[in-house]
């Protein structure tokens, strides 16, 4: 399906196209933004944490920067990384498509904020589920366990299973990180709009955006495709979203830097690019708020607004919410100083990284992020 390009989106595409081809004839002084940057860059990328990168930091109407380090691929053979390279999102996601189009939803007049799962997605089953409501699930404070389905069932059977999830503690009352939440918020827009995830997203989020690059996976193997710790180049990395058949709510999406600049503008103009209306305003705010109290971590829904998390630079406000992928992706948006970042790696390639590596390469994307934010005045 072809759509439409917006007039603002012309604009915005042919000034990513203007800076890029400044950057290839201009020479770069060493005390330059831009080789501040560079340098930056290159100390995590000298120091292994991953073979390489692509930054973007943008503001309303105007990209500050966008470069690639690095290498996409250093096996079988070292490939460049470019700065249109197609990455797999992971956990990015699930706010990139599923909190929003939640939020459409909302604006449809088919779901609401706050209000019981049961009501949402009366298939549920599970033993003590009547308290919860579906700003618990985009919280993660379900009370559900971060089970992985897909070693009991694969396809609509794992997908069923699912359904009949319980909370393990009193829900609201502790913090906990799963997928399950995500993949239920998803169904729940596929019932509400009577559309496959997929489908609503191409439709309502990235086609009006012009989010060219922007689908759910698998993709076909090229050489924009990057690795992401799947078996194959192309394929979803979560074994859940992968096996699940179709496309779930919590992983599986794969986009480009540039793209992802498009969804991040529509969020600093509270649900809006140009004559591109996503989100209303109202559900704008109330999806980039503050959900929970201390002593839990701040999340909005879907969001993560917890000034300690590993990955987010901290030269952004209190207010800036944000996302990680496991595949190794960071996006943050600040509505206090209107900016955004962008730091796609490949930090699965060439072998998937656990444990204090992990932690290590979460805590380098934020220090990229105020490397740039910090030489480009911020």
């Amino acid at each position: 399906m072809q759509y439409r390009t917006l007039p603002c989106l012309v604009g915005f595409a042919l000034s990513l196209a203007a800076a890029a081809q400044a950057a290839a004839v201009e020479p770069v002084a060493a005390d330059s933004p831009a080789a501040k940057i560079k340098l930056a860059v290159q100390r995590e990328l000298d120091a292994g944490l991953f073979p390489g990168t692509v930054l973007l930091i943008g503001c309303p109407g105007k990209v500050l920067y966008h470069e690639a380090f690095g290498f996409a691929r250093v096996v079988p053979e070292k490939m460049k990384m470019q700065k249109d390279h197609l990455f797999e999102l992971a956990s990015v996601t699930k706010v990139v498509a599923t909190s929003t189009a939640y939020g459409i939803c909302v604006d449809d007049g088919r779901l609401r904020f706050g209000m019981p799962i049961c009501e949402a997605l009366p298939e549920l089953s599970g033993e003590g589920i009547e308290p919860l409501t579906v700003n618990h699930l985009a919280t993660h404070t379900s009370g559900f366990h971060n089970a992985k389905y897909h070693t009991r069932a694969q396809g609509e059977a794992m997908l069923e299973l699912m359904l009949g999830v319980s909370p393990q503690w009193k829900p609201g009352t502790r913090y906990h990180y799963a997928c399950v939440n995500m993949i239920l918020l998803g169904r729940m827009v596929e019932k509400a709009s009577g559309q496959r995830l997929d489908e609503f997203c191409q439709t309502r989020i990235f086609g009006p955006l012009g989010m060219r690059d922007t689908a759910f996976g698998p993709v076909p193997a090229g050489p924009r495709v990057m690795p992401s710790g799947a078996p194959e180049i192309g394929q979803i990395e979560d074994a859940q979203a992968r096996l699940a058949g179709r496309p779930v709510g919590n992983a599986g999406l794969f986009s480009t830097a540039a793209d992802l600049a498009r969804f991040c503008e529509m969020m600093l103009g509270a649900g809006r690019l140009g004559d591109a209306r996503i989100l209303s305003a109202e559900s704008h705010q109330q999806m980039t708020r503050n959900l929970l109290a201390p002593p839990l971590p701040a999340r909005s829904f879907g969001w993560e607004m917890d000034v300690h998390a590993s990955h987010r630079p901290q030269r952004l406000s209190d207010k800036a919410y944000g996302h990680s992928g496991h595949t190794g992706q960071s996006i943050w948006i600040d509505p206090v100083k209107q900016v955004y970042v962008i730091v796609l790696t490949n930090r699965n390639h060439p072998k998937m990284v656990g444990g204090a590596r992990k932690t290590q390469q979460y805590q380098a994307r934020a220090r990229i992020g105020d490397a740039a934010l910090e030489s480009l005045g911020y």
